[in-house]
């Protein structure tokens, strides 16, 4: 006989026999849904490979390039990359209003005598104070006001408080925020005024610095976006977009923040690279403003890039991934000039962002994309020109999130968002526009290059470009990921078109490693380097290649010619040339040279007299009917500090 008792320990043993199984059947559910959303770890990195660098829209720096190269003028290269424009010549002969210190607690300033005698003045509320060459101004801000001083010295002379300062200058204005240095390169400005203004905040007053010039080519000829290398039509193409992009913006009139129309290129609006004299007097310089002047189609009109009779937006980066990008795909507004078009020209061998490769490990994945862990990412949408528009990434739990092409380059600091593969998958096909007929892309087309999955990445913490004087050390810095202590790597420079290892390190514990060039020479040369990592000599990790331009780094002067520039002289007479070099100083190295078989040649030597004089004597001008061209360098540490204008000689009969 079984009692009730019995019966209910009997039901709750069943019940829990019931339930146990139940937890155990949910539980190889959930495992088995767990396996079939993870079947394997997430992965420790994932390779992204992909084209270009920016943002693609407009023309493309390295597409015009390849297109001078294939023969093409400038105006057929940016009315490919314009669509439906033309070019015409415009009035450009107003002034435009170019940053170059934004919000800065100190700004300095000084004169140096290059093409003039190297002073500074300074119109205080009508109060003209002059600065002499070797002494400088002071700014700083107060109260939504400037407080100004000269410095003699190294003594601070107080000049008062004032609403804004303009300064102008016989020479070079060089110019300098707080812990600038005046003797490091660029930051020099030959043309215009420029103007020292407070910001609008009283309670937290900064001095914003702005250069007033002529368009025409004043600013045009510091317009430092592009190699002076470059062919002629590339250079043409480069004027015509800088020219048009900054009427466009005056016509939009000053910006509040800074009361400018453009800035520099280094903040806060990343406008055209507006680097002043250095690249006037750079390497290669005259080229540039060769290609300036060839597009003046008068001494007050310049050409330009019209849609409509109007100057256009010309937008425009280093180059595309195969195609560019239409204006309203990369920021919403929709330009009928800046559609996406063909661009096969940006992969010529030329660009070294033609392809490139990035390796991201999980944690910064993950972080991208605001999640524990990451197993896969996809681009599921491309807009026409084959930029990711969409990039999924698949979680542990098999569940996803999405982020735009565009965030994902931010997150990962990509090169572009042109992202054509990820860890060999393509997503979404790539499908880019075809050229149109009239165009024909270069004779001998470039062959793709393959994609290298290198098993380490090396980011390069040194600047892409750079300049540095000439003697002067300068260090390069890279980042091996995945960090690792010991990976052997080689310092590369290019040499006759090969890279040459100079010198071998290994990596710190960080992943880290860099190396001190102990000197930069030879002055007014472009040189490039690169970082690979190796293991039994051959590279698992290469760096992007960066440039060093080395400028002289001896103290600019001027040769002031006293002889005429033009001289004509009987045959069997002698003649001389007399020039005046300033700052003026005795025993300076002066180099009379003749320009023959296109190069400059020295043919005498001599050195300043008191006063800066110099004076070279030719016993006998011969033969009858030659015609000779010479010039006067001033040379210290075996480079040029200054040159005359040229002098031509006649020798008559």
């Amino acid at each position: 006989m079984r009692t009730a008792g019995h019966t209910a320990r009997r039901t709750r043993s069943a019940l829990l026999t019931v339930c146990i199984a139940a937890t155990a059947l949910v539980a190889s559910t959930l495992a088995a849904s767990l396996a079939m959303a993870n079947p394997t770890p997430p992965p420790a990195s994932f390779t992204l490979a992909g084209a270009g660098f920016g943002h693609g829209v407009g023309m493309s720096q390295y597409g015009a390039l390849a297109m001078a190269k294939a023969g093409m003028d400038a105006s057929s290269i940016v009315t490919h990359y314009y669509q439906g424009t033309n070019v015409t010549p415009v009035p450009d002969d107003m002034a435009v209003r170019v940053n170059l210190e934004f919000k800065k607690k100190h700004i300095r300033m000084r004169g140096e005598a290059v093409e003039g005698d190297g002073t500074v003045q300074a119109n205080l509320a009508g109060t003209i104070v002059t600065a002499a060459p070797g002494e400088s101004f002071a700014f700083t801000g107060d109260a939504g006001a400037v407080v100004a001083a000269k410095v003699v010295g190294g003594v601070r002379q107080e000049l008062g408080i004032f609403p804004s300062v303009s300064l102008t200058w016989s020479g070079l204005a060089n110019v300098v925020a707080k812990n600038g240095s005046f003797d490091s390169a660029g930051h020099r400005y030959r043309y215009g005024t420029i103007e020292i203004l407070p910001t609008s905040d009283p309670s937290r007053t900064r001095l914003n610095v702005v250069n007033s010039l002529r368009l025409h080519e004043e600013y045009l000829y510091g317009i430092s976006e592009v190699s002076s290398s470059w062919p002629d039509a590339a250079l043409q193409a480069q004027v015509l977009a800088a020219r048009t992009y900054a009427l466009s913006a005056i016509a939009a009139g000053p910006r509040k923040a800074c009361d400018c129309h453009v800035d520099d290129g280094r903040g806060p609006y990343s406008d055209q690279v507006f680097s002043g004299w250095a690249k006037q007097s750079g390497a290669m310089g005259e080229r540039w403003v060769a290609a300036v002047n060839a597009t003046h189609a008068s001494p007050t009109a310049g050409m330009v890039i019209l849609f409509e009779g109007q100057p256009i937006r010309a937008f425009y980066s280093s180059s595309s991934g195969g195609a560019t990008q239409a204006s309203v795909d990369q920021w919403g507004g929709d330009l009928p000039y800046v559609r996406s078009v063909a661009d096969p020209w940006s992969l010529s061998e030329d660009n070294p962002n033609r392809s490139w490769t990035v390796m991201v490990d999980q944690a910064r994945m993950a972080q991208a994309f605001a999640a524990a862990a990451v197993q896969q990412v996809d681009v599921i949408a491309r807009d026409p020109s084959g930029v990711a528009k969409t990039v999924q990434a698949t979680l542990v739990d098999g569940t996803t999130v999405t982020k735009s092409g565009n965030q994902v380059r931010n997150a990962l600091g990509l090169k572009s968002s042109y992202i054509n593969a990820i860890d060999g998958r393509a997503g979404v096909p790539i499908s880019v526009p075809q050229a149109p007929p009239a165009q024909t892309p270069p004779t001998q087309a470039p062959v793709e290059q393959p994609v290298v999955n290198y098993e380490r990445q090396v980011t390069m913490l040194t600047p892409a470009d750079r300049e540095v004087r000439a003697l002067k050390p300068f260090t390069i810095r890279a980042q091996v990921s995945p960090e690792r202590k010991g990976l052997r790597v080689w310092f590369q420079r290019m040499v006759d078109g090969e890279w040459v290892t100079f010198k071998k390190k290994r990596t710190r514990s960080s992943g880290k490693v860099r190396y001190r060039v102990s000197e930069a020479w030879p002055p007014n040369t472009t040189q490039e380097y690169r970082v690979v990592v190796v293991r039994k000599k051959q590279p698992i990790g290469v760096g992007d290649v960066f440039r060093v331009s080395v400028v002289p780094s001896v103290k600019p002067r001027s040769v002031a010619l006293i002889t005429p520039s033009v001289m004509d002289v009987p045959a069997g007479k002698p003649f001389a040339i007399k020039a005046k070099v300033r700052p003026k100083r005795k025993g300076l190295t002066v180099w009379r040279q003749a320009f023959v078989d296109g190069e400059w040649r020295t043919v005498q030597r001599s050195t300043t007299k008191k006063g800066g004089r110099v004076v070279f004597r030719v016993k006998k001008a011969a033969p009858a009917g030659a015609t000779y061209t010479y010039r006067i360098l001033v040379v210290a540490k075996k480079q040029a500090a200054g040159a005359s204008q040229d002098v031509t000689v006649n020798v008559s009969g």
